[in-house]
């Protein structure tokens, strides 16, 4: 009777919350990992993020505008690739256009400096979200890394320190942050690095090493060597296969250390410079680099901001404490738990939805869809070829259609690999055949010949004699 008792009380105390942390296992790790969550931690990785996030994007903007991308992407073309249900959002004329990038720039410099850092985070991710809807076929992966970096950074408190809104506001000033608003950046991190390695489980990149073997082909024959060695010797690409998928599922580990967080962000930084020197890869490894400083150690961060700040202290004569490293304000939340929830429901979908999808449609077709996301870099080789005709079905005559006329070479190239692109330019094409000046006009034939990671091309031929063309997915193409 007194063992029913004593597990009637157990029963009762577990219900009502009061049994101890020594006896409940689960509460005692439940509240461990709470305490964790809302422990001080230094604010330094989160500023040092916010101001290489924000000169890289200004450089980024900036380099477009300089080099011409902007024109030649949204300006030149005659018709853009619009996404299901957002046709309506359309490239502005020039100058239009070109303002757009320079006001992501001015953004970007503003969530640098930490000048009205709500308003300038809010701008650059409506901005920016315009240009990545505008095209599909100007669209590069890294473009939601970017959007995501820029929500998160605008629900964070990276203005608080070594900001011109401290500097307005000096009671605005946060030494200390809840480390959750560190995790949440180094988690979203670790999902880079750990999606990037599944969009590698394949067998084209494990036992062919096929997209690494085209690689190497192109670098030893833009460097004037023979890639014989290359080509006769295929463990060599799949052997740096293998390394590539390890680095992509090991360096989380290390990066989240602090006892070697600063040799990984060294190792980080030269994998990435070298894919900048060998490989065409663009912004990606730049935003790679810049994303991991998160996970420096906070001593080091703190040491460079402090000179800089005293720097500035000193040319700038600023008063008081205003820019004076080495303040103990820790930032509190009237809301404790309001924005670690919303953050962590925001993590989990990114993981739940690409895995899901993983899972029920296998890795190959899985890599082609998380192009649209930051995990898919490069993984397949793909090259593709396709030619538009006039088709005259009484005479049997056939008359090119010039497509520089109407889409840039990137479109072009990204048409080639895309199903859908060909026809939604194949009923633009048909839809506005009284400007093709051809009055026998009938009908539009489409040629495409893709290959896939190295393989014997694959070439289809394709009427369009209403508004679309039939045409088998990119899946189906082997």
């Amino acid at each position: 009777m007194s063992l029913l008792l004593r597990q009637r009380d157990r029963i009762f105390q577990l219900l009502s919350g009061k049994m101890t942390k020594e006896v409940n296992g689960i509460s005692k790790f439940w509240n461990t990992w709470v305490e964790n969550l809302f422990r001080p931690a230094s604010i330094y990785p989160l500023v040092s993020l916010r101001i290489a996030f924000g000169v890289s994007m200004a450089l980024w903007a900036a380099g477009m505008l300089l080099t011409g991308r902007v024109t030649q992407l949204f300006y030149k073309p005659q018709f853009f690739f619009p996404y299901e249900g957002l046709e309506w959002i359309q490239p502005l004329k020039s100058p239009g256009i070109h303002l757009v990038f320079v006001l992501i720039g001015l953004a970007a410099l503003m969530i640098a400096a930490g000048w009205f850092f709500r308003i300038s985070t809010i701008l650059f991710t409506v901005l920016f979200s315009y240009i990545s809807l505008i095209d599909k076929a100007s669209y590069l992966s890294y473009y939601y890394f970017v959007l995501v970096l820029s929500v998160m950074l605008m629900l964070s408190p990276a203005n608080r320190l070594f900001s011109f809104d401290q500097l307005r506001k000096p009671q605005f000033r946060a030494d200390n942050v809840p480390n959750w608003c560190i995790l949440a950046f180094k988690l979203q991190v670790v999902m880079v690095f750990y999606f990037a390695g599944m969009a590698k489980l394949n067998a084209d990149w494990l036992f062919g090493g096929r997209p690494v073997l085209i690689w190497l082909t192109e670098i030893f024959g833009r460097a004037g060597l023979s890639a014989d060695l290359i080509i006769e010797n295929r463990w060599i690409p799949i052997a740096f296969s293998w390394l590539l998928l390890l680095f992509d599922f090991i360096m989380p580990h290390f990066l989240f250390d602090n006892k070697t967080s600063t040799k990984a962000f060294k190792m980080v930084c030269l994998v990435q410079l070298l894919a900048i020197i060998l490989l065409p890869t663009g912004f990606f490894p730049v935003l790679i680099v810049l994303s991991c400083i998160i996970f420096l150690p906070a001593d080091l961060l703190h040491s460079i901001i402090s000179r800089i700040a005293y720097f500035l202290f000193d040319i700038f004569e600023f008063k008081d404490d205003v820019f004076n490293p080495g303040g103990t304000v820790l930032l509190q939340y009237r809301k404790k738990k309001l924005f670690p929830i919303l953050i962590a429901g925001f993590l989990f979908m990114q993981v739940c939805v690409p895995v899901s999808l993983f899972l029920n449609w296998g890795s190959d077709r899985w890599a082609d869809a998380a192009f649209s996301f930051s995990w898919d870099v490069r993984i397949n080789e793909k090259q593709g070829v396709i030619r538009f005709f006039r088709l005259n079905q009484g005479t049997g005559e056939e008359r090119q259609i010039d497509l520089n006329i109407y889409l840039s070479k990137v479109q072009q190239k990204r048409m080639a690999e895309d199903p859908e692109m060909i026809n939604q330019f194949a009923s633009y094409l048909y839809t506005n055949q009284g400007k093709l000046n051809d009055p026998g006009f009938l009908k539009l034939k489409a040629v495409s010949c893709i290959s896939f990671n190295g393989r014997k091309p694959d070439c289809h031929s394709f009427l369009a004699g209403e508004n679309t063309i039939p045409i088998v997915k990119t899946s189906e193409i082997k």
